[in-house]
């Protein structure tokens, strides 16, 4: 005999046709679960326009289209309900639509098209591909846009995000070459001995240590190029150095 461990999991593979003596039984259980018709947030219906039903996939909550744009920043979402973030995200249309509840809504736009004998009829599975194709599209545009509007700064830390990573801050600075840089290229670049790298966010006044740090950079600057200058003049040949050295040639050539 099968044990059952999961029947929210039972309930959701099951047919998309079951037989109607476990239908009602089915709906209501589901019904608990979610609420298949209103968004949380906005209390207002779903549709099949700006208020799609999708999916938070780090916590499963589903939220209409509209109010997660609300909480979506840099390529970031932070679910409303329990704050787990979803990031590495182009686009809000990005998020999975919730398929149940998307096609118990398009079953009951189909059912008053026919009572009013409308012939258009909505297929989910056509739609929710046309959806997905629509949302790669768009999220090509936008990662296209994003990469000529650098440098981007990330509102929780004020940071800049990494040109490399987009989806990474800046947060490491390299004492060598007074540069900030994401973990990535500071993993990749700054591991030489020679390179300290430091953690901004546990800098307490990040402006005036990074002010400070460009500062005593300009300075060594100024001082490497006074030096340069100092060598240069001493390898350097001037008039009376010519003068003396033809001098010296022609005593040589007497004797």
């Amino acid at each position: 005999m099968k044990v059952i461990q999961n029947p929210t999991q039972y309930f959701f593979e099951q047919s998309n046709n079951p037989s109607d003596e476990y239908l009602d039984k089915i709906n209501v259980f589901i019904g608990k679960l979610t609420n298949q018709k209103q968004c949380l947030l906005c209390k207002q219906d779903y549709n099949i326009k700006d208020r799609l039903p999708r999916i938070l996939i780090h916590c499963g909550h589903t939220i209409c289209t509209q109010c997660l744009g609300n909480f979506y920043r840099n390529r970031r979402v932070r679910c409303p309900l329990c704050l787990k973030l979803v990031k590495h995200l182009d686009s809000i249309e990005r998020l999975p639509i919730n398929h149940t509840i998307f096609t118990k809504m398009a079953e009951e736009i189909n059912k008053k098209s026919r009572l009013h004998g409308g012939t258009d009829i909505i297929d989910p599975q056509q739609y929710l591909f046309t959806q997905f194709q629509q949302s790669a599209v768009q999220a090509q545009k936008i990662r296209q846009q994003q990469q000529n509007q650098y440098p981007q700064i990330d509102p929780d830390s004020g940071l800049e995000f990494c040109e490399f990573h987009n989806d990474r801050v800046k947060h490491f600075f390299c004492m060598k070459h007074k540069v900030t840089c994401c973990r990535v290229c500071s993993d990749m670049i700054h591991q030489k001995k020679d390179c300290i790298v430091v953690d901004l966010y546990e800098i307490e006044d990040v402006p005036a240590f990074l002010n400070e740090a460009y500062k005593l950079n300009q300075e060594n600057n100024c001082q490497n190029q006074n030096i340069e200058f100092l060598q240069d003049d001493d390898n350097n040949f001037n008039d009376y150095d010519l003068d003396g050295e033809l001098t010296q040639n022609e005593s040589l050539k007497s004797l």
